[in-house]
Parts: C-alpha cells; sequence; structure tokens
C-alpha cells in the first residue's frame, strides 16, 4: 500500500521495528516483484523505526498493517502520538480488529479496509506481490466517516490497487476470515504453499470442510452470501499460486500468530449460536500448540 502511495506522489511515512528491513529501503528504495513490478524510494524523514517518531509528523491518515495479535500493544502508543482528527485504517487479518481500534480513537475515526492481495517479504526492502483478486473493500463504523471512506476508495484505486467503498464492510471482513481460516493455518502446520495444499486431495478437502462451518457460522451470525459462495472460495483458493501464508511465517520465525483473530474467531461466533465447528476448533487447538517454546528435556 505505501510503494503505491508514495509511487503516485502522496506523501507515505512507513514505519517498521525491522531495523535491517528499514536500512535497506533508505540505501536502495522498497522493490515490489511478482504480480507487480515497481521500486520506490523515499526521503530518510519518511523513514521511521518506531511509532514514537510520528510525534513530530503531520499525520492525516494511519495505515495499521501489524499482526492482529500485537494490535493492543500499540495502540497506547499511537494514542500518545496522533492528533485527534487523525483517521485509521485497519488493513489487517482478522474479524473486529477496527473494534478494537475505535474503542480507543472513535469510530468516526476508524476504518477498515479488507484487501485481496497478498504478498511475502523476500528479502530486506523486496516484497514478492503473489496475487491480487480484485477488489478490495472499504467500510466504516459510523456514518460520519463515509464521504472520507469513499475519497479513500477512490485515492486507493487511482494508485492501481482496485478498492470500492462499501455499506456492508463486516461481510467482507466474515468472507476474508473465511478465506484465511481455510488454509492460512493448513499451510502453517504442513510448511507448504497455498497451491500445493489446494492440489492435494486430503488438503484440499479440509481446506473445503474448514470452508462450510465459516459459512454456517457466518450465517447463523446474519451474514448470508451469494448463491454459489462456496464454489467461488475454492476458486479464489485455486488462484493463490505458491504463496506463503502469514500464519506459515509466523510459526517457521517462532512469532505469535493471528489464530484467536481468524480461526477462533469462527468458534467463539459458532459457540454463541449453538453451531459446533469441529474442524476449526482442532485446527486452533494444533496451531496452540505449535506455537509453544521447543521442549528441551535432559
Amino acid at each position: 500500500m505505501g510503494a503505491h502511495l508514495a509511487k503516485a506522489g502522496y506523501d507515505v511515512t512507513l514505519i517498521d521495528v525491522l531495523k535491517a528491513h528499514m536500512d535497506e529501503i533508505k540505501r536502495s528504495g522498497l522493490s515490489i516483484t511478482g504480480l507487480k513490478e515497481l521500486k520506490v524510494t523515499f526521503s530518510n524523514k519518511n523513514l521511521c523505526y518506531g511509532i514514537d517518531e510520528l510525534s513530530n509528523k503531520e499525520v492525516n491518515v494511519i495505515f495499521i498493517s501489524i499482526k492482529a495479535s500485537i494490535l493492543p500493544q500499540i495502540l497506547p502508543i499511537l494514542k500518545t502520538v496522533v492528533k485527534p482528527e487523525t483517521t485509521f485504517i485497519s488493513l489487517q487479518n482478522g474479524l473486529d480488529n477496527e473494534d478494537l481500534i475505535a474503542d480507543v480513537f472513535g469510530k468516526e475515526n476508524t476504518l477498515r479496509i479488507v484487501v485481496n492481495y497478498a504478498g511475502n517479504l523476500i528479502d530486506n526492502g523486496k516484497v514478492r506481490m503473489s496475487f491480487f483478486n480484485t477488489p478490495n473493500y472499504i467500510g466504516i463504523l459510523d456514518s460520519k466517516a463515509e464521504k472520507k471512506a469513499k475519497e479513500l476508495a477512490q485515492v486507493i484505486t487511482k494508485v492501481e490497487l482496485e478498492t470500492k467503498y462499501t455499506p456492508e464492510i463486516k461481510k467482507y471482513e466474515w468472507e476474508k476470515i473465511i478465506l484465511n481460516a481455510a488454509l492460512s493455518p493448513v499451510c502453517a502446520l504442513t510448511r507448504r504453499t497455498m497451491k500445493q495444499m489446494m492440489e492435494l486431495e486430503n488438503t484440499r478437502n479440509l481446506a473445503e470442510g474448514i470452508l462450510r462451518e465459516g459459512i454456517e457460522v457466518a450465517a447463523a451470525n446474519g451474514i448470508h452470501f451469494q448463491s454459489g459462495f462456496l464454489k467461488f472460495c475454492m476458486s479464489y483458493l485455486d488462484k493463490a499460486g505458491h504463496h506463503r501464508t502469514s500464519m506459515h511465517v509466523d510459526i517457521e520465525k517462532k512469532n505469535p500468530t493471528e489464530i484467536s483473530f481468524i480461526n477462533d474467531k469462527i468458534v467463539q461466533y459458532g459457540k454463541a449460536k449453538g453451531v459446533p465447528t469441529p474442524i476449526n476448533s482442532t485446527i486452533v487447538s494444533l496451531i496452540r500448540g505449535s506455537e509453544l517454546p521447543e521442549y528441551i528435556g535432559a
């Protein structure tokens, strides 16, 4: 998102705690390869190694793309460095992330964008864009923010990341977590790509089972999709290519995963409506087991 906006001439500041990554961007720029090819340079003043560096900057919009599991830790820090009228956009995996942001900054200052592109950090300063199943969707929590959301949808589309405003952003959040739930943890557990998992009959059937549970839980909570939605989901996942999911990367790096915001959301919403979710429950247990530190016995 930052690369596309900056390439189009918008004043973009990047923040990341990955020092080597930011150092490389400072030296050589940020490169996007794969589905799209672009390289963008940033002035040193627009590269920050921590949120606290925002305190002396004029910021209108902040895209939050940090892992959902870390969100509660950074919101108090953000509150100390931004002005009250700043707009915050959750650009993350997971369900209900924007509600956490709104609790701190207000619904009128909070937006949610559901992106349908993905990529991997392949080296410092280098990101490979794996796929983009257009469009992205942006939505609101408060009607006061509608005008701003529509304007941002136009801006993001203009920079070649087609995005539409929707008054039903929760529906698209559910769609995205159902899709993420189907393969993200499966790839993490097997350490294989999305394409590999969709080409193997056993794991393809597992993904379909996860999808069916998610769709049933969504329906029980008033979220209904178009006819043939399951087929759409399978087709969507078939187009993912050899992409390593973020949960796969987290497990490899021994980082906390976003399982609480994805499969476990399906489980919890299912429990609230009396809808059983045995496959998702099993997946949650396996991922949480995978997050445990290695046991080193005597």
